[in-house]
């Protein structure tokens, strides 16, 4: 099926940030602040993809079979990592659904590839890990392991 992808990619964009804002008022004014301006941010690129497919639209085919089986893996990749973080810990289900995705998503797919996923899936989690609990104080789900 070929489509405007500018055009879905702007509206998809729009309605993820309008869900999302949806949320940010049960939080406190100062913790608030950071999410507002990232969601106006996103609405704000929703438009401008809204705009370019007017403009200059890009069209491409959408959902061939191999992305179909990549699209699904990808879904139930997210939501068991969704599911699991806070019953196993943020670290440990965040590596192995990162690593999961990139190594679903290369187009290597031997051993080399998975450990080519599996470092850097190690190197972004540890540095987002760092970078959290260790310099801003943001507390991480703990579950079983970590």
């Amino acid at each position: 099926m070929i489509k405007n992808t500018d055009l879905y990619g702007g509206i998809f964009m729009i309605l993820v940030s309008l869900l999302f804002y949806s949320g940010v008022d049960k939080l406190n004014e100062y913790s608030r602040l950071f999410p507002q301006a990232i969601i106006v941010l996103l609405i704000a690129s929703g438009l401008g993809l809204i705009i370019k497919s007017i403009k200059k639209p890009t069209i491409a085919t959408l959902f061939s079979i191999d992305d179909k089986k990549s699209f699904i893996l990808v879904a139930v990749i997210t939501l068991a990592w969704v599911l699991l973080f806070k019953h196993i810990g943020f670290v440990v289900t965040s590596m192995a659904s990162l690593t999961g995705l990139l190594f679903a998503l290369s187009d290597v797919k031997n051993s080399k590839g998975f450990i080519k996923s599996f470092i850097i899936a190690g190197v972004l989690i540890a540095s987002l890990y760092l970078l959290f609990s260790k310099v801003l104080y943001v507390p991480f789900p703990r579950g079983v392991f970590f």
